[in-house]
């Protein structure tokens, strides 16, 4: 029996499609939801330049079929997430846990500060997994979907404008504060320019005080690298962000949207499900480093 293990540091159309398939597949027989960030990957494949030192994709093949898939994701702050799956007839045959040992070598190797393990809330076999791996829990995110479409007012002077390149600095700045509550970020990296996303900036008086993002796919959309800035916060800035994000949205006669949070997270919480999101399902992060 022919096995092949291919590393990439990203995928190709080809391999995108074969994922995606092995994702329906386990999904369909598991009942749980993976976060393996394919829409992102594939769009940052067709903006970079190979730079073979970074491998991020991890990929089993059995007689030319993929069966099992490990994928390393960072958004910067130098931090690693890994997710994956292996079809339902290949399991307990070790193929994930080489796929795992290989992924960990290579996140040692880049001297991540820290390394992830997600798996999705209901995955028994997935927990099971990281604490053998010796994986400790970390937090949780709630997937939210937008159910309940209300006619909400902007009550507030906010504006949005798409973000341009001079802005790329401001929003490396902002990503360090928000999600890794870093004053400095001269490690973190300045946003490219990735099809099927939009950054919008938020203005109160042309002062930019926040940022947004919209990725899109097919007929959904889904809402990420959303923060005010600290000084105005609890000022209703960001209920009307989230408001006039969504009218965009609606624009694009797009029903499907979603979005994640911190379950932790109450004030974030509070403003979506006043907006007409709901908890889809929870994914668990565990620390492995």
């Amino acid at each position: 029996m022919k096995k092949v293990i291919c590393l990439k540091q990203y995928i190709s159309e080809k391999e995108y499609k074969e994922i995606n398939q092995l994702q329906e597949i386990c999904r369909s027989n598991d009942k749980n939801n993976l976060k393996l960030e394919l829409d992102y990957k594939i769009s940052v494949y067709k903006n970079s330049e190979i730079d073979l030192k970074k491998i991020n994709e991890f990929l089993y093949y059995v007689e030319d079929v993929l069966v099992a898939y490990l994928g390393v994701s960072s958004f910067g702050g130098n931090n690693a997430e890994i997710n994956g799956m292996t079809h339902p007839d290949f399991r307990r045959k070790g193929l994930f846990t080489k796929l795992f040992e290989l992924a960990i070598d290579e996140c040692n190797k880049r001297n991540f500060n820290k390394i992830l393990l997600l798996s999705d809330g209901k995955s028994i076999s997935g927990a099971f997994f990281i604490k053998a791996v010796h994986g400790k829990y970390d937090f949780s995110e709630y997937r939210m979907k937008l159910l309940n479409k209300t006619s909400l007012e902007n009550t507030n002077s906010i504006s949005l404008r798409k973000a341009e390149k001079a802005d790329r600095k401001e929003i490396a700045r902002q990503n360090a504060l928000f999600f890794y509550g870093l004053e400095e970020c001269e490690s973190f990296p300045e946003e490219e320019e990735i099809i099927n996303t939009v950054t919008y900036m938020v203005e109160l008086k042309k002062s930019i005080i926040g940022k947004i993002r919209i990725e899109y796919s097919d007929n959904s959309a889904f809402i990420c690298g959303f923060g005010i800035l600290p000084n105005f916060r609890c000022k209703g800035y960001g209920k009307s962000t989230l408001i006039e994000i969504l009218r965009i949205i609606n624009k694009e006669s797009i029903n499907d949207v979603e979005l994640d949070v911190e379950c932790k997270n109450n004030i974030a919480l509070n403003l979506y499900k006043a907006c007409g999101f709901e908890e889809k399902s929870v994914m668990d992060y565990y620390k492995y480093k």
